[in-house]
């Protein structure tokens, strides 16, 4: 039970940052604008509130620290203990994939790039192009 109400912190959290609630308790449009994102099933939507969920202190660069809490997160409320056991290496690959550029941090703009997230000129590389198509 604890892990699904650590899981449900860390959505609402996600789900609150965009908006810029700061409070635990929603106003009833607040909350019809939470279930509308859950709820709906476009990838883009679903894409970005999982990078939302992932970016824990919401600066808009995913950290392999980041990637392993989410691992560890979502194989906890979900009662998958291999998982739990592989996190480290699963968020090491996840990096090796998506962190192209070597800085040490996934840039969700890369991803999301007319988000409001203030973010440098985008760096294009064949790796970032393979990644993207």
């Amino acid at each position: 039970m604890r892990e699904s109400k650590e899981f449900a912190n860390q959505l609402f959290n996600a789900l609150a940052r965009p908006r810029g609630i700061t409070s635990a308790s929603l106003l009833k449009d607040e909350l019809r604008e939470f279930w509308e994102q859950i709820t709906d099933e476009s990838f883009d939507v679903r894409l970005e509130t999982f990078f939302d969920m992932v970016d824990i202190d919401g600066d808009g660069q995913i950290t392999e620290g980041e990637v392993k809490e989410i691992i560890l997160l979502s194989a906890s409320a979900n009662k998958l203990s291999k998982i739990q056991n592989y996190a480290k290496e699963y968020a090491t690959l996840i990096m090796e994939e998506l962190e192209a550029e070597n800085l040490g941090y996934i840039q969700v703009y890369i991803f999301f790039p007319t988000t409001a997230i203030e973010s440098p000129p985008l760096l294009v590389t064949p790796r970032s192009i393979e990644l993207l198509t």
